[in-house]
């Protein structure tokens, strides 16, 4: 049965992970220290701290608080250095989800085992389910910029690209099933990153952490039979 998890700055969440200490001096002239540490930011350097406070502020504080103002005070950096690396809030916003999506796909890769189609989505869906358990903030920030993209008429197709970016990684896991065959894997995984949105929406609404075991076994499984239903084996 899932557990009820407390919500926001209790519930566990390491969005600290997300920001590497750069305590540095910037070269175009902005100086600050912590510890006595006195460095230089190159200008990928800086373009990373923000971007790396923006997630966090976001992450911590919802979208609409994201100002530029709050995200350069997080990032220890002043207004003229944050626009000499972003032009707005709209470039920073784009560049906090992509790196949230390279997050989760460079999540560390399961064991090179010989794996049915069944067992890869499976461990798909409870990869991603392990957000609600460990980085659910990080799950509430993504569908936050997911709509932000969706109602800001330059941005959308933000949207489409953050998605074909899961169904891609999702199929390439997939084509190397022992029993892929026929099967469509571009398919296999467009249901199965629907799947793990039904299951975020749900689980994030009612304050819980996912589905058991062996309702994830039943969900890889109907995934499959709606798969070579739609899309029959030869």
């Amino acid at each position: 049965m899932s557990q009820t998890r407390p919500r926001g700055a209790d519930a566990g969440i390491r969005v600290d992970r997300l920001a590497p200490a750069l305590d540095r001096h910037d070269r175009q002239g902005e100086e600050w220290t912590n510890g006595g540490d006195m460095a230089y930011l190159t200008a990928a350097e800086r373009h990373a701290r923000i971007v790396e406070a923006a997630t966090r502020v976001i992450a911590r504080d919802g979208l609409a608080a994201a100002t530029t103002r709050r995200i350069a005070t997080e990032a220890g950096v002043n207004l003229a250095a944050l626009h000499y690396s972003f032009s707005g809030k709209d470039e920073i916003y784009a560049a906090v989800d992509e790196s949230l999506r390279a997050l989760i796909i460079g999540s560390p890769p399961e064991p090179a085992t010989a794996r049915t189609c069944q067992e890869v989505v499976h461990s798909l869906i409870s990869r991603f389910q392990n957000l609600l358990r460990t980085d659910r903030q990080i799950a509430i920030a993504q569908y936050e910029l997911l709509l932000w993209a969706l109602r800001t008429s330059h941005k959308v197709e933000l949207a489409a690209k953050s998605y074909q970016a899961f169904i891609s990684m999702f199929a390439r896991e997939l084509e190397g099933a022992v029993d892929i065959g026929d099967r469509d894997a571009a398919l296999l995984a467009r249901y199965a990153v629907g799947t793990i949105d039904g299951i975020y929406m749900q689980n994030l609404a009612a304050g819980t952490d996912g589905v058991s075991e062996s309702e994830l076994d039943a969900i890889s499984r109907a995934i499959l039979d709606i798969a070579d239903a739609v899309k029959p084996r030869q």
